[in-house]
């Protein structure tokens, strides 16, 4: 998720409030006697007319394949309710005459008559407590939209839900708690056996500085987290500190976040140590550099569950979890459960559809098919690949990218969308059942066997399309059901359920697959081929021998230090640069103990350091680090207290002033020549050389609506280009108007493998120094081209560079 939820809500309910009513249709003209439009198996199929409606005449039932199932005339009378006879699970289309489009409805298996299924891989963020607020712009949400999501949610079968919560709404003022709606809704699901994995972030004004994103009180950090995780005890059974620190969530470097990870663990741990904590779900995969140095900070320690989140395509889950896994592996984390607590879909592209409120584009009826298509596929080949527990991304209504991406698995009138139904399939099917390995049925075909806790077998199947093989591109479109078919070995009895849990019949001499997952029972001879793997996975102990977690490394680095853009580093600008060392005591025990600083010359350290209960002191230090060939070294600080070592606090540093003191550099001015630069961009792009800046300058005009980028492209000349043995790329910026730029980037492109994305600070308005370190393990003898742009938040957005450099280490 790019953009805060929250942020986003708040504009759209500005903009709803001026909406006119939508114009009618049979969604509108049609109200079904269920939470959300969703039935349960054993509830009466009971549909009302609208008061305003024009009689409806006749009407007209189908299913998901727009098969015509049944027909007739609407009942007259007061009450104009239509009562249909029961079906089976499925997705259904109520259509009346005149009106357009359709009342949707799905049918699912009741969960109350199911038996308890331990922990359920299967989950989903609903995000209700911002989402679901009552909108008094949205003349069709439904009165009490709490309790229907949280009722949705149960008929789903889910046994938990990602839910958010805003610190600043809740504890505006320090010690004063006002749990708002989330309370409500954690009573609400819990009433219905849903469990939530709380999360939170916003930290309130009080405890964080005027311009940061994180909490830098500590003791404020700690007390909230031990009061949210008291205040909601047995129903946010898990905890999650923070979201995408990695990216807009916190603006702060890598280390205070695992300081700000170190009071909240000790918090949640303090109200429950058997509570399970998360790190805060990561947005990037590959895993950045900057949740590297979260764990050289000791972060390790501080969490039982490994958070991520994912947008990517599904044939690229298996190159993220090979990164994930290595980050672990790398830090002694390789038990750790992994959950995705954010895994959504790009691949159906923006709204096609005009949504029920201006402003918002929805899924088109085609859109909604492939994400019903994507779930399911998502989750089991997640499952397969390890992880513990997927939560899909998002049940209620939500828009984002200016109103053009529709998320929700629900609509704006809160009715289900196919998706939902292909969700609660999956938990119905496969819910309770574990993993046996992968069946190899065909080349374009997938199938995974399931063993159901019954003793029996459970094969879902799929013939791979798009959304198995391809990238997400513009306008994607279901091409064919892609039918493939196999044979079943002798034996057994089977039947099959489709997408969305309705019955058909099943020829084991020629089973008959689409794109669409189907599940197939009364398979128990069959065999996997490739045996699942079941993950290494341990909920680890909140006490470890030999170490103080509740001592607490934190630091304020002076003006004398930098943080590069990646806030996984820092610029040392000189010898003897100053920081403020904070040391946290966060037990009701006072603590003596001796503090070190490693990496290089510390000025200022103490001979010993007395904590008091819940206290801290700081140390004014000064701190010449000792370099490597790079201009690279470590700030670390790490202490022993009452005979148990500190987790540590390292910080990664660069000198730029040494670089460019003494380091090799080479000049680039071929790269200010306009004939050098291919035009790259998702609008018109003029190149030119600027005499009076002495500058290479790139303009772009972007056509309306575009998503825009400009990163001019400069091909190496090699091999006297080669960047073999380079450390870094040095230039001076700027750009006609600041507020214009999202942000820059340079792309290095290699002959062979992924192009490597590589964040510099936004210019600004007049020229200023801009360094990008390449990161560990790339190989910069690979590079063939660099890309060098920004991605604008306006129509037209001028670049101007000059003074580039190569550095190279000593």
């Amino acid at each position: 998720m790019k953009r805060s939820i929250l942020t986003f809500f708040c504009c759209l309910t500005a903009a709803a409030a001026v909406s006119a009513a939508p114009e009618p249709d049979a969604a509108s003209a049609v109200s079904a006697a269920a939470p959300g439009t969703v039935f349960v198996q054993g509830e009466a199929l009971k549909f009302r007319l609208s008061p305003s409606a024009v009689s409806a005449g006749g009407w007209v039932l189908r299913n998901w394949k727009d098969e015509l199932l049944r027909r007739g005339d609407w009942p007259q009378g007061e009450e104009r309710e239509l009562v249909l006879d029961a079906l089976p699970n499925g997705y259904y289309k109520l259509e009346l005459p005149g009106l357009a489009g359709f009342r949707s409805f799905a049918v699912v298996s009741d969960p109350a008559g199911r038996a308890p299924e331990g922990e359920l891989y299967f989950a989903m963020d609903s995000a209700q407590s911002w989402l679901a607020r009552p909108d008094a712009g949205n003349p069709r949400q439904p009165e009490n939209p709490y309790e229907v999501v949280s009722e949705v949610a149960r008929r789903a079968g889910l046994q938990m839900v990602r839910e958010r919560l805003n610190w600043a709404e809740v504890e505006a003022v320090p010690g004063r708690y006002d749990w708002l709606q989330y309370g409500t809704n954690a009573k609400l699901l819990s009433e219905r056996g849903v469990k939530v994995l709380g999360m939170y972030h916003h930290a309130p004004e009080w405890v964080r500085r005027k311009d940061g994103k994180l909490p830098v009180d500590l003791f404020g950090t700690y007390r909230f987290a031990k009061k949210a995780a008291e205040t909601f005890r047995g129903q946010m059974t898990a905890w999650e500190f923070w979201n995408e620190q990695d990216i807009g969530f916190a603006v702060e470097a890598a280390w205070d976040y695992a300081a700000a990870l170190k009071a909240a663990y000790l918090g949640f741990k303090a109200a429950d140590p058997e509570l399970p904590v998360a790190i805060g779900g990561y947005a990037i995969t590959p895993i950045l550099p900057y949740a590297d140095v979260v764990m050289k900070n000791g972060a390790g320690e501080y969490f039982d569950i490994f958070s991520v989140h994912t947008y990517r395509p599904i044939s690229e889950f298996p190159a993220a979890l090979r990164s994930i896994r290595s980050h672990l592996e790398r830090f002694g984390a390789a038990d750790r459960p992994i959950w995705f607590t954010e895994n959504g879909s790009n691949m159906e592209g923006a709204g096609r559809a005009d949504g029920l409120l201006p402003g918002l584009k929805a899924h088109s009826p085609e859109q909604e098919m492939l994400i019903a298509e994507y779930l399911p596929k998502m989750m089991v080949i997640m499952q397969f690949l390890g992880v513990s527990r997927d939560f899909f991304f998002v049940l209620p209504p939500y828009n984002e990218s200016g109103g053009n991406k529709d998320w929700g698995l629900m609509r704006r009138d809160f009715s289900v969308k196919p998706g939902y139904a292909a969700f609660a399939t999956l938990v119905d099917q496969l819910g309770g059942a574990v993993p046996e390995g992968e069946v190899r049925l065909g080349e374009k075909l997938r199938g995974f066997l399931y063993r159901r806790r019954d003793g029996g077998k459970t094969l879902v199947c799929w013939s791979r399309s798009e959304l198995d093989t391809e990238k997400p591109r513009p306008n994607l479109t279901v091409t064919g059901l892609g039918e493939q078919t196999f044979a079943l070995p002798p034996g057994g009895n089977p039947a099959g359920v489709d997408l969305f849990g309705t019955p058909f019949a099943v020829d084991p001499a020629r089973v008959v697959v689409t794109r669409y997952p189907q599940f197939l029972t009364g398979v128990d001879h069959l065999k996997a081929d490739i045996p699942f793997r079941f993950p290494a996975a341990a909920v680890r102990p909140a006490e470890t021998e030999g170490i103080d977690k509740t001592v607490v490394f934190r630091t304020e680095l002076s003006d004398d230090f930098r943080l590069f853009v990646g806030r996984d580093c820092a610029d040392v600008k000189k010898a003897g640069a100053r920081l403020r060392l904070q040391v946290w005591n966060l037990s009701d025990r006072a603590k003596r103990g001796r503090v070190a600083v490693s990496g290089g010359a510390c000025a200022g350290l103490p001979e010993s350091v007395v904590l008091p209960p819940f206290g801290r002191t700081e140390l004014e230090l000064a701190f010449t680090p000792e370099l490597d060939g790079e201009f690279k070294g470590e700030l670390r600080a790490d202490g022993v207290f009452d005979g148990r070592r500190a987790t540590p606090l390292v910080i990664p540093l660069q000198s730029l002033a040494e670089m460019n003191s003494s380091g090799r550099k080479v000049e680039m001015p071929q790269m200010l020549d306009p004939e050098n630069w291919r035009r790259n961009a998702a609008g018109t792009m003029e190149i030119r050389y600027d005499e009076n800046d002495r500058a290479i300058r790139f303009e772009t005009k972007f056509p309306t609506g575009a998503n825009r980028w400009s990163y001019p492209e400069y091909t190496l000349q090699l091999p006297q280009e080669s960047l073999e043995g380079a450390i870094g790329i040095g230039f001076e910026a700027k750009v006609s108007k600041p507020s214009a730029v999202l942000q820059m980037l340079l792309m290095a492109v290699p002959e062979k493998g992924k192009d490597v994305y590589l964040k510099s600070d936004a210019p600004g308005g007049e020229f200023r120094e801009h360094f990008i370190a390449f990161p560990p393990g790339l190989d910069a003898g690979g590079i063939r081209k660099l890309r060098l742009g920004v991605n604008a938040l306006e129509d037209e957005i001028s670049v101007s560079v000059r003074n580039i450099r190569i550095f190279y280490g000593r």
